[in-house]
């Protein structure tokens, strides 16, 4: 799915598991490669602080060019995937799985509807009372802290495995992060917080019916989670301090993203996860 080249590899020195290689594309504009390589990484490693499942991601080159390796959420062949247009057009069926863009029928509340009686994400320790969708608001939390726009209704899924269903770990960050910005307007933002402010505030979902706001996508999932779904979430997201963001975003070498770039990111990030807490305790 996608327009990304993507091959299956197997890479053995990693386990059974297959992995997907997807080459970082070229920005149209001068040729230059684009940040989805190390967003989708970097995306990971954040998730992982959150406490939000994801596809393992490591960086890979093919013949030179910078590529990223992520491994399948499949376990094995017993398993099979389910994508999210799949699942939501079984629960609703006038729900129109061809729609490119935004979509009518695709909101937080259909697809709480449509996990129902779906299990979290295997290999996990959820609070006892934890559904598929009070994990997947999560999802979206993380969505808009990161500035990820790009959980259309294939991206995400459940897992298939006999007769037992449960939501997928999240997968395909690389449409985050501000990866397609330029350093010049990096620097600009930089420089004048209100010119940041504004550029985090447009993020919007082009899937989700009515196109609204990342921030205001995570509220309202959060709002029809369960009381514990919203705790945890928003625990999790306070407790995440700027010395592990550090740390992720130093991890991405110098030839790849640029001391502008990782300044950006960094205050980025502390700018949505602001914006997260202090806008939800207000709503």
């Amino acid at each position: 799915m996608g327009s990304k080249e993507k091959w299956w590899v197997d890479l053995p020195m990693f386990g059974h598991r297959q992995w997907l290689l997807k080459l970082a594309r070229l920005d149209e504009r001068d040729g230059t490669v684009s940040g989805e390589d190390w967003a989708e990484w970097a995306v990971h490693q954040l998730a992982e602080h959150l406490g939000v499942p994801s596809a393992t991601v490591r960086p890979a080159t093919l013949e030179g060019r910078r590529a990223i390796v992520s491994r399948s959420v499949l376990r094995d062949r017993l398993e099979y995937l389910d994508h999210g247009n799949s699942v939501l057009s079984a629960r609703f069926a006038d729900y129109d799985q061809s729609v490119k863009g935004e979509n009518a029928g695709y909101s937080p509340g259909a697809v709480r509807d449509a996990l129902d009686g779906v299990g979290p994400p295997a290999d996990v320790e959820w609070p006892g009372s934890f559904t598929a969708f009070d994990v997947w608001s999560g999802y979206l939390l993380m969505d808009a802290w990161v500035a990820g726009r790009d959980r259309h209704d294939e991206n995400w899924a459940v897992i298939l495995r006999g007769g037992e269903r449960r939501l997928a770990p999240s997968f395909d960050h690389g449409n985050a992060l501000g990866f397609q910005e330029r350093d010049a307007k990096r620097a600009r933002m930089l420089e004048d917080e209100a010119h940041l402010m504004r550029w985090v505030e447009r993020g919007t979902s082009h899937h989700f019916a009515g196109k609204p706001k990342l921030t205001e996508l995570a509220w309202c999932a959060l709002h029809i989670a369960s009381p514990s779904a919203r705790s945890h979430w928003l625990d999790r997201l306070d407790a995440i301090t700027a010395d592990a963001v550090d740390f992720v975003v130093s991890q991405i070498p110098p030839a790849i993203m640029s001391e502008v770039t990782r300044r950006f990111v960094i205050q980025m990030l502390a700018t949505n996860r602001r914006r997260l807490l202090d806008g939800y305790s207000g709503t």
